[in-house]
């Protein structure tokens, strides 16, 4: 298996975050959706691991979401 990167997961994350977002529902749902689906699909243990390692994630969260979704993000 491929060890799980934190911009695989973010690339992911962002562009089911953007689906649930253009579905109707707020921020934080779509957020908490997003990376549940990413659970199912690399398994939460990988899932925390990235994001427990990751420097400056939010900063590169917020940078994958406004490139694929910014209708969504800047406001």
């Amino acid at each position: 298996m491929i060890e799980l990167t934190l911009l695989t997961l973010l690339n992911y994350v962002g562009d089911n975050f953007c689906d649930y977002r253009n579905l109707g529902h707020d921020n934080y749902k779509s957020l908490l959706l997003s990376y549940s689906d990413a659970s199912n699909k690399f398994g939460p243990l990988e899932v925390k691991k990235v994001i427990e390692k990751s420097e400056n994630f939010k900063v590169t969260a917020v940078a994958i979401a406004a490139i694929k979704c910014p209708q969504h993000i800047v406001k």
